[in-house]
C-alpha cells in the first residue's frame, strides 16, 4: 500500500466513524451500588448438582483430590 491509499483509507474511516465523546456525564458508582443491592447472587440448580457430584465423586475417589490439587 502506497502513502496515498493510507491516505484515502484514513479519510474514508474519519467520515463513517464519527468522533466518540468519551466524557462522562453522571457518576456510575451509585448506579452499580443499586444493581447489586437490587438482586443477590442466586446460584443456578445445575451449580448445586456439580459440587453434588464433584462431592461424590472425592468420596468415591479420594485420589481424584490429590489430582485436583496438583493442576491448582
Amino acid at each position: 500500500m502506497t502513502e496515498h491509499d493510507d491516505r484515502q483509507i484514513r479519510e474514508a474511516l474519519q467520515q463513517s466513524f464519527p468522533p466518540v465523546n468519551t466524557e462522562i456525564h453522571r457518576d456510575l458508582w451509585p448506579a452499580v451500588l443499586r444493581k447489586l443491592e437490587a438482586r443477590p447472587a442466586q446460584m443456578p440448580w445445575y451449580d448445586w448438582a456439580l459440587i453434588g457430584l464433584s462431592f461424590a465423586g472425592f468420596l468415591l475417589f479420594p485420589q481424584l483430590i490429590l489430582v485436583f490439587a496438583y493442576h491448582l
